[in-house]
């Protein structure tokens, strides 16, 4: 059996790809049975694997419409929960989630105008993982989607933008967070 490095490495994939609040995400038939699917195998088969078999079996499209709606809702509500539990300011928020991931080996530059607060990612290990898979276009999907959503449940008043991403072949990953609260 191959050995399987995103549930390795992304274990936190697991509670949002199988979260008990994603069956009332999808109420056509065609996207329901995808999800349940995702949700029923996540757990025991080897993710990338699955990931390709469920494409084959339904389509690309549809597979990225489920893990895209998956990530954003329970990314946007479970951040809701952590920003009102920890403070949700941007402060809070780069303390909490970009201070830690230095020592997970990403490699950043951070400047401050005004404002705006921007992140310059040089090195990703998930995108290293995601490269070393030949998985860019899923991690995207799974990983690099979940940005948008987390500053948004954290405090829907900081906006994101962002241009570029390692995970669709840049030479960084940009992030912009614009407090406007």
């Amino acid at each position: 059996m191959q050995k399987d490095l995103i549930a390795e490495q992304i274990d936190w994939l697991d509670g949002i790809v199988t979260n008990p609040r994603n069956p009332g995400l999808f109420t056509d038939e065609k996207h329901a049975v995808i999800r349940r699917e995702l949700a029923e195998r996540w757990p025991r088969e080897n993710r990338l694997a699955l990931l390709k078999d469920i494409r084959a079996k339904y389509g690309e499209e549809p597979m990225l419409t489920v893990i895209d709606k998956i990530i954003w809702e329970n990314c946007e509500l479970d951040w809701k929960q952590v920003g009102k539990e920890k403070g949700n300011s941007l402060k809070n928020f780069i303390q909490i989630l970009w201070e830690p991931l230095k020592a997970e080996g990403f490699e950043y530059s951070i400047e401050k105008q005004g404002n705006q607060t921007r992140f310059k990612v040089t090195k990703c290990p998930l995108y290293d993982l995601a490269k070393k898979l030949g998985a860019q276009n899923w991690m995207y999907h799974l990983v690099c989607l979940t940005d948008e959503p987390t500053i948004t449940g954290f405090n829907n008043k900081i906006k994101f933008a962002r241009s570029h991403t390692l995970m669709q072949g840049h030479d960084y990953c940009d992030h912009c967070y614009t407090d406007l609260s």
